[in-house]
C-alpha cells in the first residue's frame, strides 16, 4: 500500500491534478485508496451516475461506449472524472483490461476536498480549461 507522500507523487504525474499545490493534492491522497482490479473487473458502468474517480497506478482500463472500445487508460490517466465533476451520468463503462492498481477518490469526500480547499478547485478548473483549449485548437 502506497503511503499519502507516495500517493502525492503519483497524483503530481497526472495532468488533471498537476496544478493543484502539494499541500493541498496531500488532502487528496489521504482520501484516495488504493484498489486492485482483476481483469474484466468493471469500475463504473454506462449511465450509471458518478460516485468516485480512478487513477490508474499500474495495468490498463478500457473505456467503452455502446459496446465499441473508444479508448484505452494506462498509468498516470483518470477514468470518471469529468462526469464526477459535472455531476452527469457516465458516457461509458470503464473496465480493467489487465490486472489494475488505481486509486479510487470517492465523489462525496472529493466535493468536501474541494469545498474546503479552493486550491483544489483553482487547480482542477486550470487544467479543464487546458484540456478544453488543446481540443478547440486541434
Amino acid at each position: 500500500m502506497l503511503t499519502v507522500l507516495e500517493k502525492v507523487e503519483v497524483l503530481q504525474k497526472v495532468q488533471l491534478f498537476r496544478d493543484v499545490p502539494t499541500e493541498s493534492l496531500a488532502r487528496i491522497a489521504a482520501i484516495a485508496q488504493e484498489v486492485s482490479l482483476e481483469p474484466r473487473k468493471v469500475l463504473y458502468k454506462e449511465n450509471a451516475a458518478p460516485d468516485a474517480m480512478f487513477v490508474v497506478l499500474e495495468g490498463e482500463v478500457s473505456l467503452v461506449a455502446n459496446g465499441q472500445e473508444i479508448k484505452k487508460l494506462g498509468p498516470h490517466r483518470v477514468a470518471g472524472a469529468l462526469t464526477l465533476l459535472a455531476g452527469v451520468p457516465q458516457p461509458e463503462s470503464a473496465v480493467a483490461i489487465l490486472p489494475t492498481v488505481a486509486l479510487e477518490i470517492d465523489q462525496q469526500e472529493f466535493n468536501d476536498v474541494m469545498a474546503d480547499d479552493f486550491n483544489v478547485t483553482r487547480g482542477i478548473l486550470r487544467a479543464v480549461i487546458r484540456q478544453l483549449s488543446t481540443k478547440s485548437q486541434g
